[in-house]
């Protein structure tokens, strides 16, 4: 623990400021600035741990408390403390309301605090896009929209349909550059004035999402300048989707960024790809979208969904996605394999392992290797069954 020399009390100074979305602007900024004053506050709650502390000040962003205090021991480091603390309080949870969907909504924070040789004390003063009146509006309006919708005993591709129609067809893009306007950043907005921009977007589709029992995120990054867009789940593997650049559309089956996979994501317009925020140590709000801890917690399928197939969009043994199914996916197969076990990591994405279970058997071995090399024979030869087809002849 750091301890303060020389003070009495100690205050920490954080600033995270999210800059307008727009089309070149950054989707979500933070700027830190530590400086330590000799101002001390009183906590009116008080908690022997920082997850403790975290789950109060996630219910006080629920409620848009604009002035949070509690206290903690000083055993644990005021800087390093408060840090953990936000990150848990708007950490992924099964609510709408939390996790992305208030990270969100923060416009500003502003702690400071100080110690009294047993305590310190926090005072954090934040600064929200919304209000508690405009959420309470945003549970009804969602409520009223998810029951018109009549989703109950629909799959999770139809679920994700009707709200990404919903979004499209019933949200503009707010293409003013009124500052004061707080609302075109969030789902009140997107709801409310039936206009947004991108981070509005991708928090309503979020927020319908989740409360539909969707695995979704919010992804934030650049372009053509600074924009957010989401992922979404099917059967355990994530699809990208921007209801931003599809609200010139009004149907799923003319959507251009609808369930795609990271490989053909920007497919109608590869000159403005997006790109995911990587790791900023300036701004630890900010998710390391490009880490591989959070790439093994939600694997993004490669392709589009094939909504006619109800599967994500790979090509069984075509681990490489070359478009042809040899010799090169059978050496994938048994590089996947070694890894397997040595590391019990395959080093494959989500759709590879799929691609690579050829005998679905739901493990990746020396034995899908033969039944590529078998097939592959068989091609060379002029069989023309794909490799689903050949399996189910040669049983």
């Amino acid at each position: 623990m750091k301890l303060l020399k020389g003070l009495l009390s100690a205050a920490l100074a954080v600033m995270l400021t999210a800059a307008p979305i727009s089309v070149n602007a950054s989707a979500f900024s933070i700027r830190t600035d530590l400086s330590f004053t000799a101002e001390c506050g009183s906590g009116s709650s008080n908690f022997d741990s920082v997850e403790a502390a975290a789950i109060y000040v996630r219910d006080c962003i629920r409620n848009r408390d604009n002035t949070i205090k509690f206290s903690l021991p000083i055993r644990y480091d005021f800087e390093e403390a408060f840090h953990s603390i936000i990150l848990q309080a708007v950490d992924e949870t099964y609510s709408g309301s939390e996790g992305d969907y208030i990270k969100y909504v923060l416009k500003s924070i502003e702690c400071k605090g100080g110690y009294d040789g047993v305590n310190y004390y926090y005072t954090i003063n934040m600064n929200y896009y919304t209000n508690a009146e405009q959420e309470r509006y945003v549970d009804r309006r969602v409520s009223e929209i998810l029951s018109s919708l009549d989703l109950d005993g629909k799959d999770d591709y139809a679920k994700i349909s009707a709200i990404y129609e919903y979004i499209i067809n019933n949200v503009e893009y707010d293409y003013s550059d009124d500052e004061s306007n707080k609302a075109r950043f969030t789902a009140y907005g997107a709801l409310y004035n039936g206009k947004a921009v991108c981070q509005g977007f991708s928090q309503l589709f979020y927020r319908m999402a989740k409360e539909l029992g969707l695995s979704c995120r919010i992804i934030s990054g650049t372009a053509d300048g600074g924009h957010a867009w989401n992922i979404v789940a099917v059967d355990g593997i994530y699809y990208y989707v921007d209801t931003t650049w599809d609200i010139f559309n009004s149907d799923i089956s003319d959507c251009d960024y609808f369930m795609r996979g990271s490989l053909d994501f920007d497919e109608a317009d590869r000159t403005t790809p997006h790109i995911a925020s990587g790791k900023d140590p300036k701004n630890f709000l900010i998710t390391d979208f490009t880490s591989a801890e959070f790439k093994a917690a939600y694997p993004v399928s490669d392709y589009a969904y094939d909504a006619e197939k109800k599967q994500i969009g790979y090509v069984l043994g075509d681990v490489n996605s070359d478009g042809v199914v040899d010799s090169a996916d059978a050496s994938e197969i048994l590089n996947g394999y070694a890894m397997i076990s040595i590391y019990n990591y395959s080093g494959m994405t989500a759709a590879q392992e799929l691609a690579a279970d050829v005998d679905r058997s739901e493990s990746i071995d020396s034995s899908d290797a033969s039944a590529v090399l078998d097939y592959y024979g068989y091609v060379s030869t002029g069989g023309k069954l794909s490799l689903e087809e050949y399996n189910k002849k040669v049983k």
